[in-house]
């Protein structure tokens, strides 16, 4: 459970950066933006919603999985997720608990207490969606490559406990609009999410990750 939540939790909160932001995109085009600067471009304000597709890698499956759907952020706290396909699924998080519903079968509460490692997670990811990087600087170790116009930020996890779960997340995107978000977990299962422009095209039924990766490293084109 606790690792379910923590993927719902990530797919909740990193999407809605895709969103177009009233904050201002890093100068040069060829210099790698400076960490607080994108983080401060990349800031929503509620209510935001985007379309998602997720596909998560596992040894555990013998074809990587594929989801479709929509995110929203309705203020800090506040996210759901909404799976439209394979399955039908909603996860919310609010008031200090993550409600999970499936079709027609009854809510599954959690409270949030019950796994204290990702209350720093929601903490730190609050402060991203908020455009505020030293808050989310003291959750997660921040690095930034390549430029304004195709850029990287490296997310590595301070709490050892979370990193125990979630060894690293990148955020791929282009000015100020992320467009792809890779999570490896500890285990080393890998999950992609397309977001913005790329959440829409037609994926294979067996995508491959280097594919996907130089998809979001804008390295292919879609």
């Amino acid at each position: 459970m606790a690792k379910k939540l923590a993927q719902a939790c990530l797919a909740l909160a990193l999407p809605l950066m895709a969103l177009p932001s009233s904050g201002a995109a890093p100068e040069s085009a060829l210099a790698a933006p400076d960490p607080a600067a994108l983080v401060a471009s990349l800031a929503q304000s509620p209510p935001a919603r985007t379309r998602f597709t997720e596909v998560r890698f596992s040894g555990l499956l013998d074809r990587p999985l594929i989801l479709s759907g929509e995110l929203e952020y309705l203020g800090p706290g506040q996210l759901a997720k909404h799976v439209a396909s394979p399955w039908q699924e909603t996860i919310r998080v609010e008031a200090g608990e993550a409600v999970i519903q499936r079709g027609d079968k009854p809510p599954r509460r959690v409270a949030l207490a019950q796994v204290p490692e990702l209350e720093g997670f929601l903490r730190g990811f609050s402060a991203l969606l908020g455009g505020d990087a030293p808050a989310l600087a003291r959750d997660f170790e921040l690095a930034v490559q390549g430029s304004a116009a195709n850029w990287q930020l490296h997310l590595k996890p301070r709490d050892a406990r979370l990193a125990r779960r979630i060894s690293a997340i990148e955020v791929d995107g282009r000015g100020s609009t992320a467009r792809c978000f890779q999570t490896r977990d500890a285990d080393d299962d890998l999950g992609i999410l397309l977001v913005a422009d790329l959440a829409t095209i037609d994926l294979p039924t067996r995508p491959s990750s280097r594919r996907l990766q130089a998809l979001c490293r804008g390295l292919v084109a879609p």
